[in-house]
């Protein structure tokens, strides 16, 4: 339940701060040369327009530049806002797929990922559910097989005739425990 509660609680806008401001610094600058370039050609070609048809309305296109360069960094303000809020979408989810990352290397092959409902990434996060559980069932099968060669082995040792020096047997028996010992601890790091 915790892990479900923890999932909605995401309030921090910079998630990611290093690839939400590289990410708003990529579209900033588009958005800056893109409107510097449109912006410039649309006013070197008015000028030239009025300056051969109407010299008297130079002074008017100078004052609604004016007017349009304050709107423009009210826009790119305004844009620099909606990117940060958009890399939120993409942050939060590469996030999660971190931290969901460090869990399984930590062993936990009970462990999900959980996006958020509408979060963008929905698709790898079904796809790296799907690849968990199938880590988990090889996990489960080969610590199943471990388990069972381990009895094998304890019955072996019980078998083994006391007729062979008793030094021998005694240190077969212990080469055997020591090989099951070691059987158990095949996939003892993981919590399946």
């Amino acid at each position: 339940m915790g892990e479900r509660s923890q999932k909605f609680q995401r309030r921090t806008v910079l998630i990611k701060r290093h690839l939400q401001l590289k990410y708003g610094l990529v579209v900033f600058a588009a958005m800056f040369f893109a409107t510097l370039i449109v912006g410039g050609d649309l006013y070197w070609t008015i000028l030239r327009f009025l300056s051969d048809a109407a010299p008297d309305k130079v002074p008017l296109l100078h004052e609604v530049m004016q007017m349009n360069g304050v709107k423009m960094v009210l826009f790119v303000g305004v844009m620099l806002i909606v990117t940060l809020f958009v890399s939120h979408r993409w942050a939060g989810p590469i996030y999660r797929f971190e931290r969901s990352a460090q869990t399984l290397a930590g062993g936990d092959l009970t462990h999900r990922v959980s996006l958020r409902t509408g979060d963008d990434l929905m698709e790898l996060q079904d796809e790296m559910n799907a690849m968990i559980a199938s880590l988990q069932r090889k996990v489960q099968k080969d610590r199943a097989l471990a388990e069972h060669l381990a009895t094998r082995l304890e019955e072996t040792a019980r078998k083994l005739p006391d007729s062979a020096g008793p030094e021998d047997v005694a240190r077969l028996k212990d080469d055997l425990r020591a090989l099951k010992a070691e059987l158990q601890h095949i996939t003892g790091g993981f919590k399946v």
